[in-house]
């Protein structure tokens, strides 16, 4: 970097990009028991980190020319930062168009619209992906780039890459996970990143009734989020649930509508009564 103090044009154009999208990792548990919590320093854009529910179903769509076969796909599932997102797209794979060698095989470029609940689409472009056995080609990583389409994401811009696991074909087609790494830039919206703050997952101790060798347990976890209040809790075992005689682990979670999840453990005692 060269000496000297930029100029103020300079420095406010150094400070819009400083805004986007660093993610801090805050040390330490959150109350309650909870998982650490992960905060965003700055608006403007979003780390893409998830893994997705996948199927496919090969031949479920027309063969364009030059094209081997094609499946129909969906993914499905939560994305911290944007919420529950869902998509149903139409993958090609060929072998007979450069630059792949005698035998090889490639997925074509294809687009797909990204539907986040409640919120809007993002528009994606994914890339071909390179020549690999035709074993190989339906789980071959694809690079992408996305750009805004509706609601909040309009204007939306960003890059990154898919990666998948497909099991084998139960004859209703193929299941699997898409895991997707990037980022997604929205100049002037606040990504929500932070998790529900859980209350009351402590620690109880209960004495069975004498000769029993169960004790029935309730608790109240409740969850709160700095955006949305108060936000529903999920534990399990459940409170009121039949508790054995000595220690039991108690797991309680919570999400808000950008997939951002809370999740708290305490331990259940119940004593022998003597």
């Amino acid at each position: 970097m060269l000496p000297g103090r930029p100029s103020r044009a300079r420095r406010t154009a150094l400070g819009a990009v400083a805004t986007l999208g660093a993610l801090v990792a805050v040390a330490g548990a959150a109350p309650g028991g909870a998982e650490p919590r992960t905060e965003q320093a700055a608006a403007g854009t979003l780390a893409l980190n998830a893994s997705l529910a996948l199927t496919s179903r090969l031949g479920a769509c027309p063969l364009p020319p030059d094209v081997e076969n094609c499946a129909v796909r969906t993914v499905s599932g939560p994305v911290a930062g944007l919420g529950v997102v869902s998509s149903r797209f139409e993958f090609y794979v060929n072998s007979t168009s450069r630059p792949c060698a005698g035998g090889l095989f490639r997925a074509l470029s294809f687009p797909m619209r990204l539907a986040v609940a409640s919120k809007g689409e993002i528009e994606i472009a994914v890339a071909e992906s390179s020549c690999v056995e035709e074993s190989a080609v339906r789980v071959e990583p694809q690079s992408f780039t996305l750009t805004g389409r509706t609601g909040i994401y309009a204007g939306a811009t960003g890059s990154g890459s898919l990666a998948r696991v497909l099991g084998e074909d139960t004859g209703n087609g193929r299941s699997g996970r898409e895991t997707w790494t990037g980022t997604i830039s929205v100049p002037g919206l606040d990504f929500d990143t932070t998790r529900p703050t859980l209350s009351g997952a402590t620690r109880k101790t209960v004495r069975a009734k004498k000769g029993a060798r169960t004790a029935r347990v309730t608790f109240k976890v409740t969850a709160r989020d700095d955006q949305e209040g108060a936000v529903p809790v999920s534990c399990a075992p459940r409170s009121g649930t039949r508790f054995a005689l000595g220690r039991t682990r108690v797991t309680c979670s919570a999400s808000d509508s950008s997939a951002n999840v809370a999740v708290a453990r305490f331990v259940v005692t119940v004593l022998r009564r003597t």
